[in-house]
């Protein structure tokens, strides 16, 4: 296979994450805490593509920053891994988004914020101004963060052009956005939550959530992946379905591992993989990000999914 074989177009967030969790058990309310505090470059969208990038994918990346420090560098660095960023709105009059995450002293997420109003400059009228991308591309990606008139403007354009997309709800208050346009997704790529707020209904075990999976196939999906952390997943298609466990795997930072999963199957697709292979690179990929400290592991490739799955 030639480097940069496949082109793809990605749609979605790109910010900043900030994660904070404390030193010791008891925390102080009212107080300042000693705590560990870090950064990187965060937005499902913006994993999403520096994860293909890494895969060996020619990306094109749409979404929007502010134009502040923040923003330009962040530019500057999917530049660097040869992310194609010619596509992203820069706003004058809005700052880069954003999420925060506070943590357990256990590592357990307590509570966590995000602000990307900015992503709502990504409006149809802008799509348009790239439709030439979408027309040209072998797939696109894309979370939800997306209002709904633009995902409605963007699958237009995607049915029009015959494009397969790949999807991350990203956030159980997002997912629904995806619902009408099950039909027109190639995979998506929901955990618990996110497939429970897709579908109206709990899937409280296993039973049930391979039933939700086929589920989602019912409704159109070409592959469902529903992510369950420590637990695996569980995944179908029109011809198999099941449930996968997870990989072990050091884990030193959960953020940013169902990004990867998600940028790997899709590039699995692309190479004509069959599902079930592509599900078992995906949890690769999450693996090796779990035991990374950056959000997008720096070492990614696609060999290095082979070797993992081989040792």
């Amino acid at each position: 296979m030639n480097e940069r074989e496949y082109r793809v177009v990605v749609i979605g967030a790109a910010g900043l994450d900030v994660h904070v969790w404390p030193r010791m058990m008891a925390i102080e309310p009212g107080k300042s805490n000693p705590g560990y505090i870090r950064w990187s470059w965060g937005g499902v969208g913006r994993n999403i593509a520096e994860n293909l990038a890494r895969l060996g994918a020619e990306v094109i990346f749409i979404s929007a920053v502010g134009d502040d420090e923040p923003g330009h560098n962040l530019l500057q660095h999917l530049q660097k891994i040869g992310v194609n960023t010619e596509a992203v709105h820069i706003a004058p009059d809005q700052h880069t988004g954003a999420y925060v995450a506070q943590y357990y002293f256990d590592r357990r997420l307590a509570v966590a914020f995000d602000d990307m109003l900015i992503m709502r400059s990504i409006t149809p009228a802008y799509l348009q101004r790239y439709r030439s991308l979408i027309r040209n591309a072998d797939m696109v990606c894309l979370d939800a963060n997306l209002t709904a008139e633009t995902l409605e403007s963007l699958f237009r354009l995607t049915s029009k052009y015959e494009v397969p997309v790949c999807a991350d709800p990203t956030a159980e208050l997002l997912a629904p956005r995806l619902h009408p346009y099950l039909p027109e997704l190639t995979a998506i790529t929901p955990n618990r939550r996110e497939a429970e707020m897709l579908l109206g209904e709990p899937l409280p075990d296993e039973e049930a959530l391979i039933r939700g999976a086929r589920r989602l196939v019912q409704l159109g999906v070409g592959l469902a992946v529903i992510t369950l952390g420590k637990g695996g997943l569980c995944y179908a298609t029109q011809e198999e379905s099941g449930r996968l466990p997870a990989f072990k795997a050091e884990v030193v930072d959960t953020v940013g591992a169902g990004d990867a999963l998600t940028a790997a199957i899709a590039y699995a697709l692309l190479e004509e993989i069959p599902p079930s292979e592509a599900v078992r690179l995906g949890q690769a990929a999450a693996a090796r990000t779990l035991a990374c400290h950056e959000t997008v592991c720096s070492t990614l490739t696609w060999e290095s999914l082979y070797e993992y799955l081989e040792g």
